[in-house]
């Protein structure tokens, strides 16, 4: 989708939008939580889209001031003005393409990444969509809460004493969380493998894909691509070639296809995008580049 380049806002402060990590003992349950706060930013309404790729993680946003309208396909600022605005808050499945949002005026926005195993764990399911109750309580107390950090700390609190109810009661390896979803990925590997009868390829999708919503094969995606912007970040100077290569793609039309597939940009308009425009804030935030 065009952006509109003529006018590049100064990409924002880290006051604008900052990332909340779980205490240690969420670690397996709870990615991350981004905050996004535009009251003391002067945005036009271009700078005001949001650009979030696609991801294997379940996602839930409280929105404590503004408004938020949400797109599953990237379109244009005049499409997203005429979709309806979402709930305060909203909880939405893992994402195979990549979303855009927007908002008319100053928003505060609390997101919340939950692994998905974990939300199944916790007494979700994907097909249909459905929250844990542990969830349900604990959306209404962000809803309360005075402030995005006040709000994440009574999330994590009340999920906190169910998660360890599932901690007591599961035999067998638990994801404990880190930086990378290729570990994730590999742990759930691990887990489906050990968790039931049968052994073949068929058998072990069944059960990754009951556990995650997804499949093996686009959990292998997800985790190719995350190692490819971690290769990206440590070696600035390497060719696009020799990353492709380092990052397990056949070439570099391959990987920009991935690129593109989970971004909606070419691997050279989206880093161009991440530098200079403050609606790709959230890329530049988990130090994301392609």
């Amino acid at each position: 989708m065009p952006t509109d380049t003529r006018n590049p806002a100064r990409p924002s402060t880290p006051r604008a939008a900052h990332l909340l990590l779980p205490p240690p003992r969420l670690a397996g349950c709870i990615a991350l939580a981004v905050v996004r706060d535009t009251r003391d930013l002067v945005l036009s309404d271009q700078d005001r889209l949001n650009f979030f790729p696609a991801s294997p993680l379940v996602t839930l946003t409280c929105v404590l001031k503004g408004q938020l309208h949400v797109a599953h396909d990237l379109c244009d600022l005049e499409t997203l003005r005429a979709v309806s605005p979402m709930q305060a808050v909203f909880a939405l499945p893992p994402q195979s393409a990549p979303l855009v949002s927007w908002s008319p005026g100053s928003v505060v926005a609390l997101t919340i990444g939950i692994f998905p195993d974990a939300w199944s764990l916790l007494g979700g399911a994907f097909e249909p969509f459905k929250q844990p109750a542990c969830i349900d309580h604990a959306k209404s107390v962000i809803a309360d809460a005075p402030t995005s950090e006040a709000g994440w700390q009574g999330f994590c609190d009340v999920v906190d004493a169910k998660w360890s109810e599932v901690q007591e009661s599961r035999q067998g390896p638990m994801w404990a969380g880190g930086n990378l979803l290729a570990d994730w990925v590999r742990q759930l590997t691990l887990r489906s493998a050990l968790s039931g009868p049968g052994r073949s390829i068929r058998a072990l999708e069944r059960r990754m894909r009951r556990m995650s919503g997804q499949s093996r094969q686009t959990l292998e995606f997800f985790a190719r691509l995350d190692h490819l912007h971690g290769l990206t970040v440590r070696n600035p100077d390497t060719s696009a070639a020799q990353i492709a290569y380092d990052g397990g793609y056949s070439d570099q039309s391959h990987m920009g296809r991935s690129v593109k597939r989970a971004t909606g940009f070419s691997p050279v308009q989206l880093n161009k995008c991440i530098e200079l425009e403050e609606a790709f804030w959230c890329y530049r935030l988990l130090g994301e580049r392609y």
